[in-house]
């Protein structure tokens, strides 16, 4: 998918550079020369405190815009696809604070009255224990492809194809495949 959740500036450059060592996420269109193995599709989803006002009741379109909301962004960007989703049916959401990360902004919805976005059926034992509950987000989103990518010095690297299988079988578990059978990891992508 690409509005919104679209390719960061500099993911390429920054891996050329040597200062990442494998970009993870919804990675779009990527440089020629970069590595990419795709790992899996998701479905977007609400999370929020487990007390929060929101599970009060249905959550619908018009609720969940209501909602004081978490943007998740490296590069501070505030709108998506959820609010493109939302204007479709005359709804705006406030955006209260943009922050870098899927954890940060779980730790921010765990200890306020923000709803923040995670990938659903995710980490269900880390949303638990942190108190919070996901919820589906009511409106007609398309799923999320997640993949990784590296720059391609790395590829034959045995440290770095075993951080990636690892890595791979960490986002795919618990039905990822025993990661030292699962191949190279070395396609280009496509």
């Amino acid at each position: 998918m690409g509005r919104g959740w679209g390719p960061r500036p500099g993911a390429a450059a920054s891996a050329r550079q040597g200062w990442v060592d494998v970009e993870l996420g919804v990675l779009g269109p990527l440089d020629p020369e970069i590595r990419s193995r795709p790992l899996t599709r998701m479905t977007m989803a609400g999370i929020a405190r487990g007390g929060h006002p929101l599970f009060d009741g249905r959550i619908d379109a018009r609720r969940y815009a209501a909602a004081d909301h978490i943007g998740i962004s490296r590069h501070g960007k505030r709108l998506g696809p959820i609010d493109s989703a939302l204007a479709e049916r005359g709804l705006r959401r406030r955006i209260a604070v943009v922050v870098p990360s899927h954890t940060s902004a779980m730790m921010l919805a765990r200890d306020t009255d923000l709803v923040a976005l995670t990938l659903g059926d995710w980490l269900p034992d880390a949303t638990s224990a942190l108190g919070l509950r996901t919820f589906p987000i009511p409106l007609d989103l398309a799923p999320v492809d997640l993949a990784m990518a590296w720059h391609p010095r790395n590829s034959a690297d045995p440290g770095h194809r075993w951080f990636r299988d690892h890595l791979a079988a960490a986002v795919l578990a618990p039905s990822a495949t025993d990661p030292g059978r699962s191949g190279t990891g070395d396609g280009r992508a496509g």
